[in-house]
């Protein structure tokens, strides 16, 4: 897995995209909740919390 640290301009962190199977991404908070994930096969972006897909294209950051 690799993992990408989203910091504030403080340098808290916010949250982490890690890439796992199959090149999906997902988008964690500071805490470890999935907030959501991308995948690039149907390039689309999708909310964990809805299961509704929130666009086209990689828009995990909006997510936190």
């Amino acid at each position: 897995m690799n993992r990408i640290q989203l910091r504030d301009n403080k340098g808290n962190l916010t949250g982490w995209i890690e890439t796992v199977h199959g090149g999906r991404k997902q988008i964690r908070d500071s805490r470890g909740t999935l907030l959501g994930w991308y995948d690039a096969a149907s390039d689309k972006t999708t909310c964990a919390r809805t299961g509704r897909w929130i666009g086209m294209g990689e828009q995990l950051t909006s997510l936190l």
